[in-house]
């Protein structure tokens, strides 16, 4: 498929090959004076290093040929910009190369480029227009010392330079033109400028083109330069052949100069414009000259006169050749085999041919879409151009894959499936540049980090898929480790420095768990229990990838005890009892400490034995201490002030005198005491009463009467009863039945009688309230049960005389409270 399409301005592509072959056509520059064979052919290089001699900057040159990283070319592909200026370090003229002479190394080196060449004698017309930009450090020092950049023309034949074309740029914060670098302020450049030079006057004559560069001649300070030359040498006007069928011609002027003046004729009477470049619509008849001056920047140059002759040329023929349908990594040749010295050609896209200069190249695709391939066909000495389009189709072949899942997991989990189309004939997957051996299906889990892609065929072509970066992340692992894992209630605050570890190095984030369901989410865990107890302290470390280990232990809170005592009252001499009341709270281990204050060594068991103080009486400040497991460093303690006291005087009652066989209430004071202990046990209703009932039945006895008071001190008393021996009964008028121990009933005694017949109480309303045979045997004051209210009774008493006579008495006994 061809389309023929025209356009008013060319732009130039030709080969090393047609540039010399094309020399004799008019119009074009002599070899490779553009740099367009992309590299140094025709041009001579020198090296050498620069110096100041008399005050005069000289450079003193040593070397020829091209030298590495000094003389270099730059293709318009891979130029990029100026690391100080920020300008293309290739010319924007359109060139494919252009050079860049010198570095940023400093070494008071020097470096030059030259070419000589002889202007045909039949040139009526001859021009160069070369292009320049410059960069230089600026070292303060004086000016034969510093960078410069020199560029000169010189006609050999009489050994002058030519005017306004000779340049000597010294490194300078005040050149005109030049401007700071943003990226360092010590470099100053200037950016690209063209210089026109009319040599028709020259012609026969031989011209020589320098260039030269040089660092400072400390060797601290750098200066380098750009070149470039513009590939026709006819005046430099494009546009001013005419193409066949053209409705208008753009005649375009060298870019760069300041100011731009068209005129209609060489008469110059009709000004046309002030720009780069004048269109005609319709275009000019043929021999029409229309000249244009141009007058560059101040100090750059010379302003000159270009004339533009009109004339007429057909368009050349563009063929891109036939439509293709070919696999996509496949190559398939495009164009037309037949090639002309005067022709250039130039594809689109560049990128997807072998060689966009040549008529014929291998072209490829690289998307699934139809291509479109065009050529464009130049005249070089016309500049007329036609263009024609060829398409490239893609085989149908599906290269698809589908991700299900993420493309970031962790290594315990299958997250990601990678899915081809079902139609493929043939599949292969690989891991980057690694065949995986035997995987051959349309759908992968990937189970390690990779790239992954697949190669397939499908219709006779084979094809690669787009590559799938997965990324499978180690778990992490948690680990900690607490200071300490036990604390006392008195302080029940953790540190746990936390270990956790990435295999990966990938960011984590902590959650501590407690148990008493608090969180935190910090590093290091720093959890506070109030109550004692065992507590669980689970780490959950989790990477930015949401990988995830946990690890817990087991925390105690020990319990903590509370010292407490009691004592018996202290009297000296006496052992006596400390009770131990310390709440030991479940503590799994406590110690005690006692120090009795009594001269004798500390005890350590948790109930003393009996302690005796022989102290003087007084107080002593008792101390008790506890220490429970895990709460050493919180050790209880209690202090209490004991009373150590002494017993009081005994004393000798007088004696009691109670007749055989009666008894008789007795008491003993109650001064010194209040716990009281008749020795020996016999003949009294209560021992342990400060009044009691003897009751004389046999001897006297004596009585040793123990008195303790509330400090436990003892003192003795003693009384003797005596017991009177003779015949008859003894009753007491009244009784107290009050359960106190004391005379709480009502006996009748019988004293030298055989025995008792019956004992009978009646109320005042002659009611018997009781009745017994039984000798000893008392009316307890109670009636069914019920103690009576203060009353008198009547009593009858029946008893056998020692004679065995019957004998019967009566009498009154009252009841009182």
């Amino acid at each position: 498929m061809r389309i023929q399409v025209t356009k008013t301005l060319a732009i130039l592509f030709f080969s090393a090959f047609f540039l010399f072959k094309a020399n004799a056509q008019g119009g074009l520059c002599p070899p490779n004076l553009d740099f367009e064979v992309g590299d140094f052919s025709n041009w001579v290089c020198q090296t050498g290093r620069v110096q100041v001699s008399n005050g005069v900057n000289k450079i003193i040159w040593s070397g020829t040929g091209q030298a590495n990283n000094r003389h270099t070319i730059i293709p318009a592909a891979t130029a990029g910009t100026d690391q100080y200026g920020r300008f293309p370090r290739n010319c924007p003229n359109g060139s494919g190369f252009s050079v860049q002479l010198g570095n940023n190394l400093g070494g008071a080196q020097a470096e030059s480029i030259s070419y000589t060449y002889t202007i045909p004698a039949t040139s009526t017309v001859f021009s160069i227009l070369f292009n320049y930009a410059v960069v230089f450090q600026d070292p303060l020092h004086q000016p034969e010392e510093q960078p410069r950049f020199r560029a000169r023309i010189t006609d050999l034949t009489s050994s002058s330079p030519i005017p306004c074309v000779t340049f000597d740029f010294t490194a300078s914060a005040s050149l005109p033109g030049f401007v700071r670098s943003p990226v360092d302020p010590t470099v100053f450049y200037k950016d690209w400028t063209p210089v026109t030079i009319n040599l028709s006057t020259f012609a026969g004559r031989t011209i020589q083109l320098e260039f030269i560069t040089s660092d400072c001649v400390f060797s601290q300070h750098f200066g380098y330069a750009y070149i470039d030359v513009n590939s026709t040498c006819n005046g430099a006007i494009q546009g001013n052949t005419v193409c066949i069928g053209d409705t208008s011609t753009t005649l375009t002027a060298p870019f760069g100069f300041q100011n731009y003046t068209w005129f209609s004729d060489p008469t110059f009477t009709t000004l046309l414009s002030t720009t780069q470049a004048l269109t005609l619509t319709p275009p000019p008849t043929v021999g029409s000259v229309f000249p244009i001056i141009v007058e560059p920047y101040a100090g750059f140059g010379c302003r000159d006169t270009l004339y533009a002759s009109i004339s007429v040329a057909p368009k050349p023929l563009s063929d891109a050749g036939t439509d293709k349908s070919i696999c996509r990594t496949d190559q398939v040749q495009i164009g037309n085999s037949a090639t002309s010295p005067i022709l250039s050609y130039s594809w689109m896209p560049a990128a997807q041919v072998n060689d966009p200069r040549i008529s014929n190249p291998m072209a490829w695709i690289v998307s699934n879409t139809p291509t479109n391939f065009y050529i464009k066909t130049t005249d070089i000495l016309t500049g007329c151009f036609s263009y024609d389009t060829v398409i490239i189709f893609k085989k149908a072949i599906d290269t698809s894959i589908r991700l299900t899942g993420p493309t970031d997991f962790c290594n315990n989990r299958m997250d990601a499936t990678l899915t081809l189309g079902n139609s493929l004939t043939s599949i292969q997957w690989y891991d980057a540049n690694t065949l995986l051996t035997g995987i051959t299906s349309p759908s992968y889990q990937p189970a390690i980090t990779g790239s992954y892609w697949a190669q397939v065929k499908q219709s006779g072509c084979t094809d690669t898929t787009a590559t799938i970066n997965i990324n499978v992340h180690p778990l992490p692992v948690a680990a900690f480790t607490p200071v300490k894992d036990s604390a006392c209630i008195n302080n029940p605050s953790f540190v746990l420095n936390n270990g956790s570890t990435s295999p990966d190095n990938a960011a984590m984030n902590h959650l501590w768990k407690y148990s008493n369901s608090t969180t935190q989410s910090i590093t290091d865990g720093s959890p506070v229990f109030i109550n004692a107890g065992t507590y669980n302290a689970e780490l959950v470390s989790t990477t930015i990838w949401g990988c995830k280990d946990s690890v817990n232990k087991n925390l105690y809170v020990m319990p903590n005890g509370v010292a407490d005592f009691i004592w018996d009252s202290i009297c000296i001499g006496r052992p006596m009892k400390f009770t131990n009341l310390s709440a030991e709270n479940n503590s799994p281990l406590v110690k005690y400490t006692w120090d009795f204050k009594n001269g004798n060594p500390v005890y350590t068991l948790k109930n003393p034995p009996l302690i005796t103080y022989n102290t003087p009486p007084g107080f002593l400040a008792v101390e008790l201490s506890l220490t429970a497991l895990g709460c050493e460093n919180f050790g209880q303690r209690i202090n209490k002030q004991v009373l150590v006291n002494r017993n009081h005087q005994p004393v000798r009652y007088k004696n009691i005198t109670v007749p055989q066989f009666t008894s008789q209430f007795i008491h003993v004071r109650d001064t010194v005491g209040e716990i009281y202990n008749w020795k020996p046990r016999i003949h009294l209703s209560s021992y342990n009463k400060q009044h009691t009932e003897f009751y004389a039945n046999a001897d006297d006895v004596k009585y040793f009467i123990d008195i303790t008071d509330q400090h436990t001190c003892v003192t003795t008393d003693t009384l003797l009863v005596q017991v009177l021996k003779k015949p008859g009964y003894y009753l007491p008028t009244a009784f107290t039945p009050n359960g106190d121990g004391l005379n709480d009933m009502a006996v009748p005694y019988l004293v030298g009688m055989k025995g008792l017949k019956s004992f009978s109480v009646f109320n005042r309303w002659g009611n018997r309230v009781f009745y017994t045979t039984r000798y000893e045997h008392g009316w307890d004051g109670r009636i069914n049960g019920v103690v009576q209210d203060v009353a008198v009774f009547v009593w009858v008493l029946e008893f056998y005389d020692s004679n065995n006579q019957l004998v019967t008495e009566k009498g009154t006994i009252a009841i009182i409270k």
